[in-house]
Parts: structure tokens; sequence; C-alpha cells
């Protein structure tokens, strides 16, 4: 059964993965030379969405890393 903390790190890593794929959708759909940087890279850059991409994957690791904390803790 899940507890309050195991639902709170998925919906942590719930919102980290929607921005995520809003940010590469984002960037994907903007096509961009930044540079002489072409492709996925070269838009981030040029929308300047790679912060804000690199931001929501940190968020979704650490949604990620709590649920796995919560589920593989020893109950005391």
């Amino acid at each position: 059964m899940m507890d309050k903390k195991m639902i709170c790190g998925v919906l942590v890593t719930v919102i980290g993965l929607t921005f995520s794929m809003f940010t590469l959708a984002y960037a994907a759909m903007n096509p961009w030379d930044y540079n002489g940087i072409d492709g996925l890279l070269g838009s981030l850059l040029g929308t300047q969405m790679l912060m804000p991409l690199m931001l929501s994957m940190t968020v979704m690791l650490a949604g990620l890393g709590y649920c796995f904390w919560c589920a593989y803790q020893k109950d005391k």
C-alpha cells in the first residue's frame, strides 16, 4: 500500500516528467540554428529551454529517488 510520502514522490516525478516533455516538444516544434549547432540541442539553446529542461529533469530524478527511498527503507 502506498503511503503519503510515496504519493508525494510520485506527484513530483510526474510534474518533472510533464514539464520535461513540454520543453522537449517546444524545442522540437521550433527549429533553430544556434551558431552552427543544429538539431535538438540547437533548438534547446535557441529557444532558451535548455536550463528549464535540466531543472525539470532534476526534479523528476529527485522525485524518482524519493520514491525508491520510500519503497526500500527499513521500517523501525
